[in-house]
């Protein structure tokens, strides 16, 4: 039986995204929301039903085409967090992010 919720497929592809004051890699993204990691001392900047702003940046390429970079922004709600790694210092979260907009495309 599978019980699987999600409308839409996850793709793992690991894609750099720029949010509030960090730089990480997604784990994996679909057309509803994407899951990053994330080290931070301030783990209420990541608390769950926060709004926060968010840049993908996407590179593709096509047969005898250079690479191409486009980036994709908007607004998501922070819809889950994991505690992958909490210490002292710094922690580790795992945060699932829905889009609560559509994303723009800047090329």
């Amino acid at each position: 039986m599978n019980n699987e919720r999600r409308f839409f497929a996850r793709l793992k592809r690991s894609l750099p995204i720029t949010l509030l004051d960090s730089k990480v890699k997604s784990k994996n993204i679909s057309p509803e929301g994407v899951y990053f990691e994330v080290t931070t001392k301030d783990i209420e900047k990541y608390s769950l039903g926060k709004v926060i702003m968010i840049q993908i940046e996407v590179i593709y390429s096509e047969p005898v085409l250079p690479e191409k970079r486009v980036w994709v922004s908007g607004l998501g709600d922070i819809i889950r967090v994991d505690g992958i790694d909490i210490n002292d210092h710094d922690k580790k979260l795992g945060v699932a992010l829905k889009f609560s907009e559509e994303l723009k495309v800047c090329v």
